[in-house]
């Protein structure tokens, strides 16, 4: 299977907690009940939280829970440019800020660092412009690592 864009249902909701992630992002968090998940892998990605103002280097900060396969990651992704239509191809450019705070990734998963950094790029592929809602046809993504993250 690949990753595919759908609303969460309850019993997903209830599995995977969201509710107590959703708590850590109470400021412009967002109670997001749309994903871009792989259930045959069991990796998901969730928008959690999103800039708001009027500076446009805040609206585009972005906070996303990664579920890789067991482990919950929290990253920070910039939205440093991106276009397409509706009904259009589309894409987007991201900078990982951090990843967990910049703590990285925990231990036993530094081995799988190139994995899920393409894994991570897959997801954000298949989210395109706005997840559930989007109405883009084909879609890229570029993905730059910021030198502040720790991985």
């Amino acid at each position: 299977m690949t990753f595919i864009n759908e609303f969460t249902s309850p019993e997903d909701v209830e599995k995977y907690r969201f509710a107590e992630i959703d708590e850590h992002f109470v400021m412009g968090g967002t109670p997001s009940r749309q994903w871009t998940i792989d259930r045959d892998r069991n990796i998901y990605l969730r928008n959690v939280a999103h800039g708001a103002g009027s500076e446009i280097e805040i609206r585009n900060q972005h906070k996303w829970t990664f579920y890789w396969k067991g482990h919950e990651l929290t990253l920070r992704l910039d939205l440093l440019d991106g276009s397409g239509g509706r009904g259009e191809p589309g894409w987007s450019h991201w900078r990982l800020v951090w990843l967990n705070g910049s703590n990285g990734l925990p231990e036993p998963l530094k081995p799988y660092r190139r994995e899920i950094l393409a894994d991570l790029k897959e997801a954000l592929v298949a989210y395109k412009d706005f997840g559930a809602y989007s109405t883009n046809t084909d879609y890229s993504v570029t993905l730059d690592i910021d030198s502040g993250c720790e991985l």
